[in-house]
């Protein structure tokens, strides 16, 4: 896995269903670390619990800069101490500048 960016960001866990209203829930400031997982998917590693709706199903990271990654949950853990989400995206959807060594 490639580290693209840690740090504070905000983050939307989202409920999408066809033929019903979406929910979503917004958590500004969350901590959060996201690495590429192969070419079409990101892993966004949580400090704490991520607070959102009942079966979620799409999550979206906005980045301080404004570069945002958004996809469907795959898979993850969401436990009290933090945990961690696999999201599908679209290929080319992270490509971040290099971190400073």
């Amino acid at each position: 896995m490639s580290h693209v960016f840690e740090g504070l960001a905000t983050v939307t866990v989202i409920a999408r269903y066809a033929g019903k209203p979406q929910a979503e829930l917004t958590t500004l400031e969350c901590p959060v670390r996201l690495e590429t997982a192969g070419t079409d998917r990101t892993r966004v590693e949580l400090a704490r619990y991520l607070e959102g709706p009942k079966d979620a199903n799409v999550l979206r990271v906005i980045l301080p800069e404004g570069r945002m990654v958004q996809g469907p949950i795959i898979d993850g853990c969401n436990a009290p101490l933090g945990g961690w989400l696999l999201i599908d995206v679209e290929p080319g959807d992270l490509k971040f500048a290099p971190l400073a060594a």
